[in-house]
């Protein structure tokens, strides 16, 4: 088979993927997560069970994976930025970008689906999983582009763990503070200055929050 032959095939599959996740996590939020089946899920994205079970475990994994398709963007940007920028730097710059360029509908589907996992305690170890995945992909563009090993050396791992885990935490603070979509940006920003700071104590009463 020929190379754009095993392309399209990839990119088919990929599209039967989405096309799954995102109609696993319409139905749990119009239907409520229990209330949801295999067989309704694969109906609602045209393939049948079997072709389900081919792309996950369980409908929670897919319902976890709606809308994940954007991080692969941000990890193509990332290994994109300027070699001498400091890798927390670039970071930074591409998650914000992006939280900037999502649509008002995709950021408030992600919000009802971060809200959808805090209310079914099945969904969080999935959840988890893809920022592994995101943490993951990441490293190995640090480490490529600071000539580390992903594996081995401490530098790639910790710079990127602690950026995903800045992101989670910016992005889940701006779901459940319900400020107004615009200030998510402002919220990732915030995030990595204090990271890159050092993450000083907040002073009482000094400065406003984001949405204030």
């Amino acid at each position: 088979m020929s190379d754009s032959g095993i392309g399209l095939r990839e990119i088919k599959k990929q599209l039967t993927r989405e096309s799954i996740a995102d109609a696993a996590l319409q139905l749990a939020l119009e239907k409520g997560l229990d209330n949801v089946t295999i067989e309704e899920i694969a109906n609602l994205a045209f393939v049948s069970p079997r072709t389900f079970s081919n792309y996950f475990s369980c409908k929670e994994e897919a319902v976890a994976t709606a809308g994940t398709q954007a991080n692969f963007e941000v990890i193509e940007q990332l290994a994109h930025r300027p070699a001498e920028e400091p890798p927390l730097q670039s970071i930074a710059h591409v998650i914000i970008a992006a939280a900037r360029e999502r649509t008002d509908e995709q950021v408030a589907l992600s919000a009802r689906k971060l809200r959808l996992s805090r209310e079914h305690p099945s969904l969080q170890p999935f959840q988890t999983a893809q920022y592994d995945a995101l943490e993951a992909a990441m490293r190995h563009v640090v480490a490529e582009r600071t000539g580390t090993d992903a594996e081995t050396d401490l530098y790639p791992g910790l710079v990127t763990s602690v950026a995903v885990a800045a992101t989670k935490h910016a992005i889940t603070t701006w779901v459940f503070s319900q400020t107004p979509r615009e200030h998510l940006p402002e919220l990732l920003a915030e995030a990595f200055e204090q990271l890159g700071s050092g993450l000083p104590a907040p002073q009482p009463g000094v400065g406003p929050s984001p949405g204030e």
